[in-house]
């Protein structure tokens, strides 16, 4: 199998190249990485073109400069991605070196694999959600969709991305995006399973050094609050 990992970046070409610099550290060789790149101005498609990669790497932009489009971006790569299976990633979120082998490991059709999401501070957050994920998901299980989940690390088939409508493009601007695409999966009957050994480690500390400060994306995601109220009434 042929896995791509879609990447969606903006504005952080240093933490992108740490991120990609995982990725030359992959145990499984077979996968690709296509780079979505939101409009950047900084010197991200320098630093892809510059970079010592032992994988295909490709990048694509959706030349929004002036808003927020993760979805598009999103959507973008997916579209441009080749593999039999596809992984959305943030460019904040640095793959272990099993990433690739363990994803391949666990595909399934009409199913939503989430990796382990982990974090180097003790005190993160993320470490109760992922325990709280295997209480209600169980290791490698494949169950009904029955709350909401984050995308980020998730894999599926690609004809399950493109089947399922990909990511929307009504959502504008940090939030929402998520939130619609794990209950529009959960409507069309598609299943969840949590695979711990797919694991990336999250860099909240990135967080606002490209201007998206935790201020504007909370100004933003509760104009999107209002959107997805019109698509879940």
């Amino acid at each position: 199998m042929f896995l791509s990992t879609v990447i969606t970046t903006y504005n952080r070409a240093d933490v992108l190249e740490e991120n990609l610099e995982a990725f030359n550290d992959q145990t499984d060789k077979s996968f690709e990485v296509v780079v979505a790149i939101d409009g950047s101005t900084d010197h991200t498609i320098e630093m892809i073109e510059e970079f010592d990669n032992d994988f295909p790497l490709r990048w694509i932009d959706t030349g929004e400069t002036e808003k927020y489009c993760l979805s598009k971006a999103r959507n973008m790569g997916i579209v441009e991605a080749e593999g039999d299976a596809i992984v959305i990633l943030d460019d904040d979120s640095f793959p272990c070196e099993g990433f690739v082998a363990a994803h391949k490991q666990t595909v399934q059709q009409r199913t939503l694999t989430g990796g382990c999401r982990s974090s180097h501070d003790p005190d993160d957050s993320l470490h109760a959600k992922m325990d709280w994920t295997v209480e209600a998901y169980g290791i490698k299980n494949p169950q009904p969709i029955k709350s909401l989940l984050v995308e980020n690390n998730c894999c599926m088939l690609r004809q399950d991305w493109i089947g399922c409508g990909m990511f929307c493009e009504r959502f504008e601007g940090y939030g929402g995006t998520g939130q619609e695409f794990i209950r529009r999966m959960a409507y069309l009957g598609y299943s969840y399973q949590y695979n711990p050994d797919a694991k990336i480690y999250h860099h909240r500390e990135f967080e606002g050094n490209n201007g998206m400060t935790r201020d504007i994306k909370n100004t933003q995601a509760q104009k999107n609050i209002d959107l997805l109220r019109k698509f879940f009434k």
